[in-house]
């Protein structure tokens, strides 16, 4: 058995507040419900409402002219903090509220009636309040009072009557400034309008509708191909014009190209090679005649005559073709000439067409560049003559280091009763919730794997959900787990050769008989011819003996007297139940083996593969410690929510003191709750086959 060692950190999966709320939910409503309803009576108690209007007044400790050039005004930092309480004193005076009071529309929202103007006047003087927070040029002026509503109207009365004597020392020219700035606006908006015209027209005429830095000229790419067209007819020619001055140029040899070229075209002549062929037989023809005549002969004279005829017409023909060649060589290389020079001075007037209208475009569109940037000049002059012109309206109302930054709007009821209700709303959920939380916190027992693993060493074997017949997708995953656990132990029958496990718990009730029961069952559909064996005298299962009238069991078989055969005594299997044997009737709550325990093990072996002990809790019994050393594996079953981590300890203790080959641990009836984290996600993606997605606030709580 592996030692208890916490060396490595386990995540134990504990801490799972929204379980814990609905775990204790009905008592965090109770909880909330009683604080809320002892709130509601006291807010009404001590939450008395009373109207009040608050407005805020800019004191500055420079005072920026509305011209630049006109050099500012400056308090000294000890002169500023003396100029604020100046401020606050003027505005509590008891002569600028008098003032305010002489006001009808005051009068009607302050004085009430059958009061007199001095008690209206003294109670207007311990109403308003006047502060400046340390730090900021910010005076907060502040009106309460119970009974009357429109305390807006009375205290913006009181600072226009202060703001107008704060100016009586200070006075501007700003309103004919203001119509100078007015005057400069509109002869800039006209400009602006005359450019836009401009630069429209100049769109218009070069087709585009932006102007941007940096734009390329669409002419630029038709220059370059067009001088590169012109070049190459140039070059062109330039080479027909040398070729005819190669042509009728002579050599060193006195031989001209041309007439070399003329001499190959009439030796190659097809035409001429034929009439030369036909002229040549014709010859050959008369002089063989002529070979056989003598001078004086007639024929001979005539023969001659016409070889001479023949001679002249080749001749005649060789030069007729030499000059015509010669001809046709030469008006050629004029035509090629003239063909090349026309070209060139087409692509040269073309060049020329278009370096005028890329100028132009370049010409026309830098205009544009011009205009943007004008009026983009013009629109800043704009922007300084509006914020001027804003800056010395304020002025206008507020001359001076002093000026209004918010007036008061209308009178806000406050009372404590809201800010009560609210705080009884808080405390209720906080204390109920934090409540749930460590009453969860404190309750030490075992609940999660990571828990039972912490405290063992090792992880659990298999951890079962509790059954609920109510929840068919619970029942499913709970089933899917019981199967997979019974896998687990074919795997270990057929790897280790482990015939026999023995089941026992912690304390009683944690399902160890069902578990048995299902795990033997499963097994034996799975092909595995598996045995459930109650040896728990501490507490007997009549599931056992269902199907059975006999009482005999394991405590017959262990008799010293008997002799019946183990196989005789097992109850055969149902469609729940797999083949069993029952302890039978016995006296004692411990097994009495007479040392026969193990030549009975030995004789159900052979007809079963695998053989699965029900044995009675591990601290309560001493037969687990006795049936520990005879089985091949123990698994410790430990029931959720019901073990404390004492408990488990000594329990394990108790194991690693038997030292068996195989030790396993197993948590049973784990509950799922609501929002439980693991296992409900668990649950909902076995019920969907999908992965659930990741949820902000379960990350957060479950962490």
């Amino acid at each position: 058995m592996p030692s208890i060692s916490e060396a490595q950190p386990i995540i134990t999966g504990r801490i799972k507040p929204l379980v814990a709320i609905l775990k204790y939910k009905w008592l965090v409503l109770f909880i909330i419900i009683v604080i809320i309803g002892l709130g509601v009576p006291a807010s009404s108690k001590f939450g008395k409402s009373s109207y009040e209007a608050n407005a805020i007044i800019l004191v500055s400790p420079k005072f920026i002219p509305n011209l630049a050039s006109v050099k500012g005004m400056d308090l000294g930092n000890i002169q500023y903090k003396f100029y604020i309480k100046q401020q606050i004193n003027m505005i509590e005076k008891g002569e600028l509220l008098r003032e305010a009071l002489q006001i009808p529309e005051v009068q009607k929202n302050w004085q009430r009636s059958g009061e007199t103007i001095a008690s209206a006047l003294n109670r207007l003087k311990g109403a308003i309040k006047a502060n400046n927070r340390r730090g900021t040029p910010f005076i907060k002026i502040t009106l309460v009072d119970k009974k009357a509503k429109h305390l807006d109207i009375v205290l913006n009365a009181i600072i226009e009557i202060y703001l107008k004597e704060n100016k009586a020392d200070n006075l501007y020219d700003s309103d004919g400034r203001i119509v100078r700035l007015e005057q400069r606006r509109k002869s800039l908006d006209d400009s602006i309008i005359a450019k836009r015209q401009s630069r429209t027209k100049i769109a218009e005429e070069l087709g585009v509708t932006t102007f941007q830095e940096n734009s390329l000229n669409p002419y630029d790419d038709i220059l370059i191909e067009n001088t590169s067209a012109f070049m190459l007819a140039r070059r062109k020619r330039i080479e027909v014009e040398t070729y005819l001055i190669a042509l009728t140029n002579p050599r060193s040899n006195g031989k001209a190209t041309l007439d070399v070229l003329v001499n190959e075209m009439v030796i190659n002549d097809d035409i001429l090679k034929n009439h030369k062929t036909q002229l040549f037989a014709r010859r050959t023809e008369l002089m063989t005649q002529m070979a056989g005549l003598t001078e004086q002969h007639p024929s001979y004279s005539r023969a001659k005559q016409e070889i001479i005829k023949i001679e002249r017409n080749i001749e005649q023909a060789t030069k007729q073709l030499t000059k015509d060649s010669r001809e046709r060589l030469l008006e050629k290389s004029k035509a090629e000439i003239y063909q090349a020079e026309y070209i060139e001075n087409s692509l040269k007037q073309e060049l020329e067409q278009q370096r005028s209208r890329a100028n132009r475009y370049s010409t026309l569109y830098n205009q544009a560049l011009v205009i943007n940037k004008e009026i983009a000049r013009i629109y800043i002059q704009l922007n300084k003559i509006q914020n001027q012109t804003d800056f010395l309206t304020i002025e206008s109302d507020a001359p001076g280091f002093v000026r209004l930054d918010t007036a008061a709007s209308a009178s806000l009821k406050r009372g404590k009763s809201q800010q009560i209700i609210i705080l009884s709303i808080i405390v209720a959920f906080g204390l109920g919730l934090g409540l749930a939380i460590v009453l969860d916190l404190l309750d030490r027992r075992i609940r999660t794997p990571g828990e039972l693993h912490k405290i063992i060493g090792f992880p659990p074997m298999a951890w079962l959900l509790e059954s609920d017949k109510n929840n068919k997708d619970v029942e499913q995953l709970a089933n899917d787990y019981l199967r997979r656990m019974a896998l687990s132990l074919e795997r270990d029958w057929h790897v280790h050769d482990t015939d026999c496990f023995v089941l026992t718990s912690v304390k009683p009730g944690a399902g160890t008989t069902k578990l048995t029961l299902q795990l033997a069952h499963i097994l034996t559909e799975l092909g595995v011819r598996t045995l459930a064996l109650e040896m728990n005298a501490f507490k007997q299962d009549k599931r056992y003996s269902e199907g059975t009238t006999s009482t005999q069991g394991l405590t017959t078989l262990l008799n010293s007297n008997s002799s019946l055969a183990p196989e005789l005594l097992i109850v055969p299997a149902t469609d729940e139940l797999p083949d069993r044997l029952p302890i039978g009737e016995t006296q004692f709550r411990h097994l009495k083996t007479h040392g026969k325990l193990l030549s009975i093990l030995k004789q159900l072996k052979a007809h079963y593969d695998l053989i699965i002990i029900d044995t009675p809790p591990l601290l309560l019994s001493a037969d687990a410690e006795l049936l520990g050393k005879v089985a091949g594996g123990v698994l410790l079953v430990v029931e959720a929510e019901a073990i404390m981590p004492g408990e488990l300890r000594r329990a394990a203790s108790l194991l690693e003191r038997l030292n068996p080959p195989v030790v396993g641990t197993v948590l049973n009836r784990v509950k799922v709750f609501q929002g439980g984290g693991y296992f409900a996600d668990l649950i909902e993606e076995y019920k969907t086959g999908n992965k659930k997605k990741a949820n902000w606030m379960k990350r957060l709580l479950w962490k």
